[in-house]
C-alpha cells in the first residue's frame, strides 16, 4: 500500500493560529522574544568557556516597520531549510537525539507563523555561529519562500523583518511595541532595547527585587505596583523545588470574594506565559496576587498556561505553605500587620480555616466571634467557662439583650462559615456546643409568684385579645434587665406556623384549602411577648383601671418589642403604633 503525505494549506494554519491558538495578534513580539532568549542560551552552551559573551535584544522601529535583533547562535543554511520551512519542526531540539531541551522556552515549532497575523511578509537575516556566511529567508503567507546568500557583513545572530500589513498598524506604533516588550519580557535576564526614530532605552531591570541577595520590601512593594497598577498590604516570597519557580506573593488592600479567582503574572523562563494562572496557587489564597517566573512547568501549546500534572499540583502546594508560613510569622512577630490582615480579608480567613485544618489552627484563635459579651476571639471562647450557646441571627436579635443583661454567653452563628467554625472549635477543645431553645429562655425568665400572678390576670387577658389579631401568645415573667417592658420571642416552628397562616390569608379558596390541611398536620404555634414584671411600666400597667390607656399602651410595647428584635412589620402594625401614641398624647393632654 503507498503512503501519502499530508498537504498543509500555510494560509488556513495562518487563520487557525489567528483565531483559536492565540489569543491576539500581539503575541508576536513574545514570539520573537522568545526566539531570541533561546537563541542567546544556544550559543551560551555552544561557547560556555566565553564567558565575554553577553546576549542582548534590540528592538528597532521605524516607521511601520520592525527589526528585531538578536545576538543568538543564528541559523545555518541546513537549519534554516529544517526550522523555518517545516511547520511544527522545533530549532530548539537537540540535532543529535531530537529530544527538546528543557531550557528553552519555546517547544513548538510554529512561533514565527504568529507574525504572518501582523505582517504578510517574515524576512529572516541571519548568520550561524558555525558560519563565516549569512542568509536571508523570506517567507509568504502562501506557503512560498526564498533563500539567498546575504550580500552584507552580518554578527552572529538573527534579525526578523516586519512590515505592517493593512489593518495592523498598531502593532508597530512606538508606544505598543515598548508596552509590548514589557509587558512580555520585564523579567527576561537579557537587556531588551527598544530604539525609534527619538530615542534608544533599555525596557527592563539589571536584576530582579527578588533575586537580590538582600531582599527589600519596599522594593519589592514598589515593582508589584507598577506591574500592577495599585498598592498592597503587604507581600512576601514564593519558592517551588518542584517547578523551579520563585517570585513573589502581593496581599491585597482590600477584601474580595471568597469566589475571586485573582490573575497572576505567570512566567516561563522569563517570558510572560500568561495573566491568568488561576490554578498555580491553592484556591484559599485568593487575597494575593503573585509574580511567578517558572522553569520546571510544562506549558500549554498557545503557550498562554500550564499543564495540569503532579509538578504543578506540587509546586502549588509548596507556594501554599510558604503563605501559610509567612501567616504564622505575622501572627508572632508583626501583630499590627497580622491585625489589619485580618480586618480587611476576614471572610478569606474564615474560608481558609473552614476547609484546611492547618489554617484553621494558625487562624481561630484570632477569628472573632458576635457573642451577647461583645466580640470574642476563639481563644477567648476556648477558655470562657461556659458552654457555646449559639442562635441564628433572627434569635441573636431576639435574646441578646436578655443574656447580655444576665452576662451570660450566646454565641450568633448568623455570619458566613461561623457555625462550621464554631463546631470545629467545639470538636478540637470537647466543649459543649448547643443551640438556644425555650428551655434555655425558661431558665432566664423566672415566674411570678401566685399573689403577683393574680394581680396580673385582668392584664394578661386585656394583651391576650389585643394581640390575638397578630397571633401573639402572652405572658407574664421576671427577669433582667428591668428597664426592658417585654421582648418578642419566635422560635423555628412559630415562624413556620406564622407563615402558613399569613399564605392561606393570602390564597384562593383552593389553596388555601390545601394549605389549610398541610397546616393541621403539624404543630401550631404562636410567638410569644413576655411581660417582664420587674419593669416599673409594666408595675403600673398591671395596676391601673384605665383600660383604654393601658390597650393603647400595650400595643405601642408590642410593635416597639418587634422593632427592638429587628423584626419586618406587617398588618400596619406601624401605624397602629403611631395611633396609640396620638391617643396616649391627647389622653395626657386632657389629664
Amino acid at each position: 500500500m503507498p503512503d501519502y503525505r499530508f498537504q498543509v494549506h500555510l494560509g488556513g494554519m495562518i487563520e487557525v493560529l489567528s483565531d483559536h491558538l492565540y489569543s491576539s495578534p500581539d503575541v508576536y513580539i513574545r514570539e520573537l522574544l522568545q526566539n531570541a532568549v533561546d537563541a542567546i542560551v544556544a550559543r551560551k552552551k555552544h561557547n560556555s568557556a566565553d564567558s565575554d559573551y553577553k546576549g542582548s535584544i534590540y528592538v528597532y522601529l521605524e516607521g511601520n516597520t520592525l527589526r528585531f535583533v538578536d545576538n543568538g547562535i543564528g541559523l545555518t543554511q541546513e537549519e534554516i531549510h529544517q526550522f523555518l520551512a517545516i511547520i511544527g519542526e522545533s530549532s530548539k531540539k537537540q540535532l543529535e537525539d531530537g529530544q527538546l531541551r528543557s531550557d528553552y522556552i519555546g517547544r513548538f515549532g510554529i512561533g514565527l507563523l504568529s507574525c504572518f497575523m501582523v505582517s504578510n511578509e517574515i524576512k529572516v537575516i541571519t548568520r550561524s555561529i558555525n558560519s563565516d556566511r549569512a542568509y536571508v529567508w523570506i517567507g509568504k503567507p502562501d506557503g512560498m519562500y526564498e533563500l539567498t546568500e546575504y550580500d552584507q557583513e552580518h554578527d552572529v545572530g538573527t534579525e526578523v523583518v516586519l512590515s505592517a500589513k493593512a489593518g495592523s498598524e498598531l502593532y508597530f506604533k512606538s508606544d505598543v511595541i515598548r508596552d509590548l516588550l514589557i509587558h512580555y519580557g520585564i523579567i527576561l535576564p537579557y537587556p531588551i532595547y527598544l530604539s525609534d526614530e527619538e530615542n534608544k532605552i533599555r525596557l527592563n531591570p539589571a536584576e530582579l527585587p527578588w533575586e537580590k541577595e538582600s531582599i527589600d520590601k519596599q522594593e519589592l512593594l514598589q515593582f508589584g505596583s507598577v506591574m500592577f497598577q495599585q498598592d498592597f498590604l503587604d507581600c512576601l516570597v514564593l519558592e517551588s523545588e518542584s517547578g523551579e519557580a520563585k517570585g513573589v506573593a502581593y496581599i491585597l488592600g482590600y477584601p474580595v470574594q471568597a469566589s475571586t479567582r485573582q490573575e497572576h503574572r505567570i512566567y516561563l523562563k522569563n517570558m510572560l506565559l500568561t495573566e491568568k494562572g488561576e490554578n498555580i496557587l491553592p484556591e484559599w489564597a485568593f487575597f494575593t496576587k503573585c509574580i511567578i517566573n517558572a522553569y520546571a512547568l510544562r506549558p500549554t501549546a498557545s503557550r498562554e498556561g500550564f499543564y495540569v500534572d503532579d509538578v504543578l499540583e506540587k509546586t502549588r502546594e509548596e507556594f501554599g505553605k510558604c503563605i501559610s508560613e509567612y501567616l504564622a510569622d505575622l501572627a508572632k512577630n508583626n501583630k499590627p500587620m497580622f491585625r489589619r490582615f485580618m480586618d480587611i480579608h476576614d471572610l478569606a480567613i474564615r474560608s481558609m480555616a473552614v476547609s484546611d485544618d492547618e489554617m484553621f489552627d494558625l487562624f481561630i484563635n484570632e477569628i472573632a466571634f458576635p457573642t451577647s459579651k461583645g466580640f470574642m476571639t476563639g481563644q477567648e471562647l476556648k477558655y470562657c467557662g461556659e458552654d457555646l450557646l449559639y442562635a441564628d441571627m433572627e434569635e441573636f436579635k431576639q435574646l441578646s439583650q436578655i443574656f447580655t443583661a444576665q452576662n451570660k454567653l450566646l454565641i450568633n452563628i448568623g455570619y458566613v462559615y461561623s457555625h462550621q467554625l464554631l463546631e470545629k472549635l467545639s470538636m478540637q477543645e470537647n466543649l459543649l456546643m448547643e443551640k438556644v431553645n425555650e428551655d434555655f429562655i425558661d431558665d432566664m425568665l423566672k415566674d411570678i409568684s401566685p399573689t403577683e400572678a393574680g394581680d396580673c390576670v385582668d392584664f394578661l387577658n386585656m394583651a391576650e385579645k389585643i394581640l390575638e389579631p397578630f397571633h401573639c401568645d402572652v405572658e407574664m415573667k421576671q427577669y433582667i434587665p428591668a428597664n426592658l417592658p417585654a421582648f418578642y420571642y419566635i422560635d423555628e416552628k412559630a415562624i413556620q406556623s406564622l407563615a402558613i397562616k399569613n399564605a392561606i390569608m393570602l390564597s384562593d379558596d383552593l389553596f388555601a384549602g390545601v394549605l389549610g390541611n398541610f397546616a393541621q398536620s403539624i404543630e401550631e404555634k404562636n410567638p410569644c411577648i413576655y411581660f417582664n414584671l420587674q419593669n416599673p411600666i409594666i408595675k403600673k400597667l398591671v395596676k391601673s383601671t384605665n383600660e383604654p390607656f393601658v390597650k393603647d399602651i400595650i400595643m405601642v410595647i408590642y410593635v416597639q418589642t418587634l422593632l427592638i428584635g429587628g423584626f419586618s412589620l406587617h398588618n400596619n402594625e406601624l401605624g397602629i403604633m403611631n395611633e396609640k401614641l396620638l391617643s396616649i398624647f391627647k389622653y395626657c393632654m386632657d389629664e
